[in-house]
C-alpha cells in the first residue's frame, strides 16, 4: 500500500480503519457543503411562502416560573406536532430564549381568521391553561399584519 494513497484513522482507539484519501477528500467536501445548502433551501422556502391577506399572523409569550421551565418546555413542545397539521396551519414555531430560560415565545401564521378561530377549538388547545396552571407567571399575544 503507498504512503500517499490512503490514512489511518484510530477513532476511539478501538480498531484500525483504512480510508481511501480520494474518498476521504470527496466525503469531506460533501458534508462541508451541507450546511449552506440545508440553510439556502430554508432561506428559500420562508421567503417563498404565500400569506394570504386575510391571514393571521400573531406571537404568542409564555413565562415560565423559576424552576417550571423543563414542565412548560413539555407541555408547549406536544403543541406543535398537532397544530402544524391542522387546516390552515401555515407557521407554527415554539422558540425559547437562549438568557432566559423561563421565557418561551410561539410564532403563527394562519392562513384565515377561521383557521385560527378552529385552532383555539382543539382540545389539546382547551386543555393548555390547566396544563400550564401553577407553572406560569404571565403571558400574552399580539397580533401582526405583513408589510412585505
Amino acid at each position: 500500500m503507498a504512503a500517499d494513497s490512503s490514512i489511518l484513522i484510530h477513532p476511539l482507539e478501538c480498531s484500525i480503519v483504512e480510508i481511501n484519501r480520494r474518498v476521504l477528500l470527496a466525503g469531506g467536501a460533501a458534508f462541508t457543503a451541507l450546511p449552506y445548502l440545508a440553510g439556502q433551501a430554508m432561506a428559500e422556502g420562508v421567503g417563498n411562502q404565500k400569506m394570504p391577506k386575510e391571514g393571521i399572523i400573531l406571537v404568542a409569550m409564555i413565562k415560565a416560573k423559576e424552576g417550571q421551565d423543563e414542565a412548560v418546555k413539555d407541555v408547549l413542545e406536544a403543541l406543535v406536532e398537532p397544530t402544524r397539521k391542522e387546516s390552515g396551519c401555515l407557521c407554527y414555531n415554539l422558540h425559547q430564549s437562549k438568557s432566559d430560560k423561563t421565557q418561551f415565545m410561539f410564532y403563527e401564521q394562519w392562513a384565515s381568521k377561521e383557521a385560527f378561530d378552529a385552532h383555539g377549538k382543539m382540545p389539546y388547545l382547551k386543555a393548555l391553561g390547566g396544563n400550564l396552571k401553577d407553572k406560569t407567571e404571565k403571558g400574552g399575544a399580539t397580533f401582526y399584519e405583513l408589510l412585505k
